[in-house]
């Protein structure tokens, strides 16, 4: 029924432009045959009838005003054109929202045309967006750049010029005195959806008052994300608004992200869920490499992206075991955990580990598993 209604929308907009373009093209013709009627009357109507006068020049008129329709069409569609090319070049692929370039324009023109005027610079990015294209795929984290863009429209109104600044961080002005829209957006519960479940994330924010804060546009947005590494570094999922105590010590602390910190860690770790079929979450590049797969893509194929599928056939019982009992008993403390895991060649290999049942906003209950390879243990082919 849903795809029906969608089809007859898409048939009823194509019809209105249809019909709209038809109208358009013959009230066109119509102003140009009567502009040229009026030096030579070849036609007239009186009381409802039609009299021809003098008909020796009536086709000529007619093809003129139909070539001259043409040209008229052609311009008006070329013009149309120009200006969808415009708005593209101006816009996001993804969100729709301004490009950077676009949007220091379109500042630019605001604080030109309204030279008293007061605002709020802010700078905001999604909080743990490598995690998220990590674990769910890269179409998810795509899925939740668009809502919070769709967020950020609704909530700053269309008053505010907002822009995508580059990968998931956005930056907005907002006209005004009144922090309380900037409040909102800020506090506002986000959520996206992966495969039929609905998963909150967050954002962290910074910004700074215009002009009362910053001499330019530039010394805003650079006092707006000093504000924002400021909540970054206090822990994220928050707002802060920029004050001269505030120190920028540079990025450098915080440029290590999750992903590389994990790949980097001397150590094989995995997370998985607890309950359910314990999807595998996440994979450490250690880990990866020490089972013989080239990604985390490769991993999930080879055990159908369940912790058992990694683990060796007679071990899987006692594994099955333990994750049960500490799901059971919601037990928090680290436990020890010794078993064989596949490799993509068939192989096995005997690993000691640790695992820790955590409960996380985002995933439910969930399994964090340390793992070292024995190394005197013979590797053998899974019989």
């Amino acid at each position: 029924m849903q795809k029906i209604r969608a089809r007859l929308l898409v048939i009823r907009r194509r019809f209105a432009n249809f019909a709209n373009t038809a109208v358009i093209v013959l009230a066109i013709f119509v102003v140009v045959l009567a502009a040229i009627e009026t030096r030579t009357q070849d036609f007239t109507v009186d009381d409802g009838k039609f009299y021809l006068l003098d008909g020796r020049y009536l086709l000529s008129h007619l093809l003129i005003a139909f070539l001259l329709t043409a040209l008229l069409v052609m311009l008006r569609y070329f013009l149309q054109k120009q200006r969808q090319l415009e708005y593209m070049s101006s816009r996001d692929d993804l969100t729709t929202l301004l490009t950077r370039t676009a949007f220091d324009d379109q500042v630019n023109d605001y604080i030109r045309l309204h030279p008293n005027a007061q605002g709020s610079f802010v700078m905001l990015d999604v909080d743990n967006f490598k995690l998220i294209n990590d674990v769910h795929g890269h179409s998810v984290g795509d899925q939740v750049l668009v809502t919070l863009a769709i967020n950020l429209e609704s909530v700053l109104g269309s008053e505010s010029i907002i822009c995508r600044n580059g990968g998931d961080e956005f930056c907005a002005f907002v006209p005004g005195e009144d922090d309380h829209k900037i409040a909102r957006m800020a506090e506002l519960d986000q959520v996206f959806s992966a495969k039929d479940q609905q998963y909150p994330f967050s954002i962290s924010l910074g910004y700074v008052h215009y002009p009362q804060q910053a001499v330019s546009m530039a010394d805003a947005l650079t006092k707006a994300d000093t504000a924002l590494y400021v909540v970054k570094d206090e822990g994220k999922n928050g707002w802060r608004e920029y004050n001269d105590a505030m120190i920028r010590t540079g990025r450098k602390q915080f440029s290590f992200t999750l992903r590389e910190v994990a790949d980097n860690l001397p150590v094989s770790f995995l997370i998985c869920q607890a309950e359910g079929n314990r999807e595998i979450l996440f994979a450490n590049q250690p880990l990866l490499e020490m089972l013989g797969f080239k990604d985390f893509t490769d991993l999930l194929a080879f055990t159908a992206g369940k912790l058992l599928g990694m683990i060796y056939p007679s071990d899987r019982p006692l594994v099955d075991l333990v994750v049960a009992e500490d799901v059971e008993r919601q037990s928090r403390q680290p436990r020890l955990l010794s078993c064989r895991l596949l490799t993509k060649e068939g192989e096995c290999r005997k690993v000691f580990g640790k695992t820790r049942l955590v409960e996380d906003v985002r995933y439910g209950k969930v399994f964090y598993i340390t793992l070292s390879l024995q190394k005197d243990y013979k590797i053998s082919k899974e019989n």
